[in-house]
């Protein structure tokens, strides 16, 4: 662990003695940085708190500069420009004074026993220590402080590892965004190796069309740097091997709607012959469960594919997808919008915080938290990320586009029992029209004009400009906008980035995630490299896998306590329905009609994502992460 090295001026607190004061150290520590990083950013210019403190353009385009540093996606650049001739105060040295106040007290546990379950015989006891430490944080005094096991999470459930409860993870889990219909050539694949699986075979010729779906990680190692039959391995300073996988899991969507996955490619290598593909002895949904709770290959298959998840929800959907492109979308906007632009006014109050929180994320959460627990190197995850941010296709994520092109048709949506569980999908689509009709009835009124005046919009053409330089945000699929539609569709998309986008993947990470056989980071120990080795793997194996062995309780209460950093309950002043609330008053009176639409259409939402919630099959868990209450208006986490 790094030692405490506190300036006098830096507050430090005691060392932890037992795992209660090692997890309320660590959130003090995250919640203290961050608060002063809000600060840092408020009173630079970036994140003023102060109402109607628009600077001009002219003093905004020296103060929001893109920086490219080869290392992550084109960003802010976070010392402020009057600090270059600034004699009396040093930004630069505020800056970092502010990160190593993190590192000087973050998980400070030498010396704390028992912060992860050391030494673990079977899966049962990982269970019982969960509900044991669940009813420790719930019921406690008034004045005791909640912490990561205080809400229930996924490993309350008996049925936590069953088919059913993996699979319904694609639908409402913390990644509810990359299932896709399964393409022929993967279709091909699976044939291939089912030959001798008559059951699969037959499903497979028997099936209605479009019944299989993929989650696919194959891409990993392109991706990230690797040759593709190079082992995903990563040791993290004084820690042990840990070791990755770039799965490939089948499912079957069959008419009544029960997703059920069929078919795990442990590691794709290259080719069926590199890699190792396990079947479910349960073709069928409808298949008898009891052999469930001990088929260890097939539980070992699925922990492989949330091992794969965990890697492509961090790094691709929630970081990459939804900070990093939003921050891209906050610079270039400040750069080119005066402040009495509509589309200004509309994108500004979706920016709050998100700034500091992307500095602390690349200055603390990635290079501390996330490449020590992830199974690639730090290299390798600076080229996925780069890869993943190059890769952004702006216009095809607009949730209709994107829903549609992976096999989730819009008019069926709801119409069509096969789709009834995917709740997001169900969600995502309303709230987007609710999002855009906010923004279009605030465009149409100020583009009278329609598409010849948004096409001879300067203040448009500059935005579009700065987003697709390759000295800007250098994302070549950003539109140039022609249209009043258009410029609905991209403002709409800025906007759902920062709110409901990020809002369903970062929020759910603590019921899913903190119970962490649920969804670990990586594996620790090698994967099997043929079948007839995976079909040998016991009970033992599974713990083997996991960080519960001597010198592991550090990532194990990373991987457990993490998700819980990150998800907050949203705070009535950063919800949807607040912001609709302020929209209504403000002083623009079509912005203040478009804000009183809105709140209408909030409780009419809030009603339609309660029913799909209760039309889900599962519901142990409501899928309420998208109720325009638990909604942040921005990235504020």
């Amino acid at each position: 662990m790094r030692k405490r090295q506190l300036l006098p001026y830096i507050q430090g607190r005691p060392l932890p003695s037992t795992y209660q004061d090692a997890i309320k150290s660590t959130v003090s520590s995250f919640q203290e940085a961050k608060r002063t990083l809000d600060w840092f950013f408020d009173i630079s210019g970036f994140q003023s708190s102060e109402e109607e403190n628009d600077l001009p353009l002219p003093d905004r385009q020296k103060l929001y500069i893109f920086q490219d540093d080869d290392t992550f996606p084109p960003h802010l650049q976070t010392i402020p420009w009057a600090d270059q001739n600034a004699n009396i105060f040093n930004f630069t040295r505020l800056y970092d004074t502010i990160v190593l106040m993190f590192h000087a007290y973050y998980l400070d546990i030498n010396g704390v026993e028992k912060l992860g379950p050391d030494g673990a015989d079977s899966m049962q006891a990982l269970e019982d220590r969960n509900r044991t430490l669940h009813s420790e944080a719930s019921d406690h005094w008034w004045f005791q402080p909640d912490n990561m096991f205080t809400p229930a999470n996924v490993g309350l459930r008996d049925d936590w590892y069953t088919d059913a409860v993996f699979a319904q993870q694609q639908f409402t889990g913390t990644n509810p965004t990359t299932l896709t219909l399964a393409s022929a050539d993967w279709i091909k694949l699976f044939t291939q190796a089912a030959q001798g699986n008559q059951a699969v075979l037959n499903l497979f010729s028997s099936a209605p069309a479009n019944s299989f779906y993929v989650q696919d990680y194959s891409y990993f190692r392109a991706a990230a740097g690797l040759t593709p039959t190079e082992d995903i391995t990563s040791i993290p300073a004084g820690g042990a091997v840990h070791y990755g996988c770039a799965s490939v899991a089948l499912f079957y969507l069959p008419p009544s709607g029960q997703l059920h996955p069929l078919a795990v490619i442990l590691d794709w290598k290259g080719s069926l012959a590199a890699s190792v593909t396990i079947f479910n002895r349960r073709v069928l949904p409808t298949d008898p469960t009891d052999s469930e709770k001990n088929d260890w290959p097939w539980r070992y298959a699925k922990m492989c594919v949330q091992i794969s998840d965990w890697t492509r929800h961090e790094v691709t959907v929630h970081l990459t997808h939804a900070h990093f492109v939003e921050e891209t979308v906050v610079v270039a906007a400040q750069r080119t919008f005066p402040s009495d632009h509509p589309v200004y006014k509309l994108l500004k109050e979706h920016w709050t915080t998100t700034l500091s929180i992307n500095s602390l994320a690349r200055s603390v959460l990635v290079p501390k938290v996330v490449m020590p627990l992830s199974a690639f190197t730090e290299s390798q995850i600076v080229t996925l990320v780069n890869h993943e941010y190059t890769t952004f296709d702006w216009t095809g994520l607009y949730i209709p586009n994107d829903l549609d092109s992976r096999g989730f048709p819009l008019a069926e949506l709801d119409s069509n029992p096969k789709y009834h569980n995917y709740g997001y999908g169900r969600d995502i689509i309303r709230v987007w029209a609710t999002l855009r009709k906010f923004v279009s009835n605030v465009l149409v009124k100020n583009y009278p004009g329609g598409d010849a005046q948004v096409a001879t919009d300067s203040w448009v053409g500059d935005f579009c400009k700065e987003m697709q330089s390759s000295t800007g945000a250098k994302m070549s699929t950003f539109p140039t906008v022609t249209t009043l539609d258009g410029l609905i569709d991209v403002v709409t998309m800025c906007i759902h980035i920062a709110s409901p986008q990020h809002t369903a993947v970062n929020y759910l990470q603590q019921y899913y995630m903190t119970f962490v056989p649920n969804k670990p980071s990586a594996l620790y120990a090698p994967l099997p490299t043929t079948l007839e080795a995976l079909n040998h793997f016991g009970e033992a194996d599974i713990l083997n896998a996991l960080p519960v062995k001597a010198g592991q309780d550090q990532d194990w209460l990373l991987m457990a306590q993490v998700p819980y950093l990150l998800s907050p309950d949203v705070e009535e002043s950063m919800s949807l329905p607040t912001f609709a609330k302020q929209a209504a008053a403000d002083s623009d009176p079509i912005v203040a009609s478009a804000g009183k639409i809105l709140q209408t259409d909030l409780v009419d939402l809030t009603a339609q994502l309660t029913k799909i919630s209760g039309e889900l099959d599962d519901q142990t868990k409501e899928y309420d992460v998208l109720y325009p209450d638990s909604t942040a208006k921005a990235i504020i986490i």
